[in-house]
């Protein structure tokens, strides 16, 4: 019999655990900085650095007229942030980092849980990691994202334990543990299910883990087939092998050049019968299993870079196979091949600096696909510090892709390019510091339609203006904003106009910091009347000692909408409370 569950971990039991965990650990923290801040010139040889945090947060809604609204937060959510650590003497620490919620997670497991620490902490909702250090060598328990290289594994968290140990110039890294909960199926519910997923590195070379060096790096992930009671809707059981030796160095003091070439072997259905017979990949069956739905093939990066003190340039190239997947990593595109060429100079004494990049992706080299298609991307950055008072900050971007389809249905063409000019003027006078600053945003967006047979065209252009001023007298800041909004899109225009008003004031000797903010905003769409929508928002900012702090916030949102939802209006309340404490 299938055991239908919702995991829900005892949600009063839970919010009372992490407040009392909570209280109890800001009690220990207010005793250690008041005795750091009594004994400020005594060095003890046990010292905690970080900060420890809670976060409470309400939302409520009312709506009239707007049954499909769903609401954008939870209801109750609590939070325990602390990140920290925990040093003795000059070379053992204890870095420790935790992020707990009371948050729900809503899928099926593949049986009823036990109610444990450890169904607790593995809860892909929280985020516990202890990774004691030693000098040249560190171990990891806990939630932790192996990084190595561009071409094996940097973006996959982990549950489980690793080490890394970096004694002169050899270096040494290990991590097993698992990269996904196993979940059950469910068509009633809409979720597909996922199986168990585990993953193991390595990598051994020499040199220095962040500088230079060379090192071998194999990653190993592997779906566990067996770890569900029905096999996930449309979703395979994989395993896959990635295997590269990577170098990293520098020539001369400025020229550095990181190159990787990665093998891989990867198999995309456990469950797939067929046989193969290459040689080159039925003699790692003692590694990972092998059927028809194997494949290998290789990629290769390289990139140098030129840095100096006025100038720097640099390029990057990397090809992709079709059959190449580096395990480590949650999603690639194969089958590329990429050209990448950046610079940067800064010229006037620093006043004006340029930074700028280009570059080609080219795919379907092995004909993969039905077409190719060929993208260009660059990007350019000019900052200028014009007088004392003012500057200007430019910025282009363009983003092309096309395909070299000569079927009408299959042609992909669009271009993408974007503006930003911000300038900033600052003044000061012997009561007030004014700070005006602007910014001008243009998008163009043009894409091919094959239903039309022409050219669609969406344009975005964005004025704002902020007027800031700082009483030098007395702690009071004001400030006024103002944006205006116009879309233009195939399917419908619109304009926004919003503007608002922010001011702060520090009283009990600065202790204390309330704000006010207010913001209106209309919404105009051809062939309907306005939308409007209110904004206010209220803070409260107080300093129990000089490292402990907490903060309150009330957010209230008002909607009321013309005749493109007849009647419809929606009222949000939000509260946010924090108590956050440094060591």
């Amino acid at each position: 019999m299938k055991v239908t569950f919702y995991q829900d971990y005892n949600i009063m039991g839970r919010n009372v655990q992490i407040v009392f965990t909570l209280l109890l650990c800001l009690l220990m923290g207010f005793h250690v900085s008041k005795a750091q801040d009594e004994k400020e010139d005594k060095k003890s040889p046990i010292q905690v650095t970080g900060s420890l945090g809670f976060y409470y947060d309400y939302y409520s809604y009312t709506q009239e007229n707007y049954a499909s609204f769903r609401p954008r937060y939870p209801e109750n959510l609590l939070r325990l942030n602390a990140q920290m650590s925990i040093n003795f003497g000059k070379h053992f620490s204890i870095p420790i980092s935790v992020n707990v919620t009371n948050q729900d997670v809503i899928y099926n497991l593949p049986s009823v849980p036990e109610e444990s620490a450890l169904d607790y902490i593995q809860n892909p909702a929280n985020n516990i990691s202890i990774n004691p250090k030693y000098k040249w060598a560190q171990g990891f328990f806990g939630t932790q994202t192996p990084m190595y290289t561009p071409l094996t594994t940097g973006d996959i968290p982990i549950f489980g334990v690793g080490l890394e140990i970096n004694p002169g110039k050899f270096i040494l890294s290990a991590a097993v543990g698992k990269s996904q909960r196993a979940i059950e199926p469910d068509i009633l519910l809409n979720i597909p299910g996922a199986y168990e997923q585990s993953i193991i590195t390595a990598r051994i070379g020499v040199g220095k883990i962040e500088g230079s060096k060379f090192t071998i790096n194999v990653v190993r992930v592997r779906d566990h087939k067996n770890s569900v009671l029905a096999n996930p809707i449309g979703i395979e059981p994989i395993e896959g092998l990635t295997i590269s030796p990577y170098a990293e160095f520098k020539v001369f003091k400025k020229l550095n050049i990181r190159t990787e070439t990665a093998g891989s072997i990867f198999t995309k259905d456990l469950f797939n019968n067929g046989v193969i017979d290459e040689d080159y990949i039925t003699a790692v069956e003692d590694f990972i299993t092998v059927n028809a739905s194997t494949t290998a093939d290789f990629s290769h990066n390289t990139r140098i870079d030129w840095k100096g003190d006025k100038f720097q340039l640099g390029g990057e190239v990397q090809y992709i196979g079709p059959g190449f997947l580096p395990v480590g990593y949650r999603f690639v595109e194969r089958d590329i091949l990429d050209y990448k060429v950046n610079t940067g100079m800064k010229l006037f004494d620093n006043k004006v600096n340029f930074t700028g990049s280009f570059g080609i992706r080219t795919n379907n080299l092995n004909d993969t696909k039905l077409s190719s298609s060929e993208r260009i991307i660059s990007n350019a950055n000019l900052f200028a510090q014009v007088t004392e008072s003012f500057s200007v900050n430019l910025n282009y971007s363009n983003f092309g892709f096309k395909n070299d389809a000569n079927i009408l249905n299959q042609r992909i063409e669009l271009v993408n390019n974007s503006i930003t000019v911000s300038p900033s003027y600052t003044f000061k006078t012997e009561k007030y510091m004014h700070l005006i600053t602007g910014n001008v945003a243009l998008t163009s967006f043009e894409q091919f339609d094959v239903v039309s047979n022409a050219f669609a065209k969406a344009e975005n252009t964005t004025y704002s203006i902020n007027y800031n001023i700082s009483f030098l007298e007395k702690p009071l800041s004001i400030g006024l904003q103002g944006i205006y909004l116009e879309n233009q899109l195939p399917t419908g225009d619109f304009t926004m106009l919003n503007y608002g008003l922010i001011a702060s004031y520090k009283m009990l000797d600065k202790k204390l910091t309330p704000s006010i903010g207010f913001n209106f905003a209309h919404v105009d769409v051809p062939g309907f009347t306005t939308d409007y929508r209110k904004n206010l928002n209220l803070r409260l900012g107080y300093k129990l000692t000089k490292k402990l702090q907490c903060k309150l916030q009330y957010r209230y949102t008002n909607f009321r909408y013309g005749n493109s939802k007849p009647g419809a209006a929606l009222d949000q309340n939000r509260v946010q409370f924090s108590i956050q404490q440094r060591f």
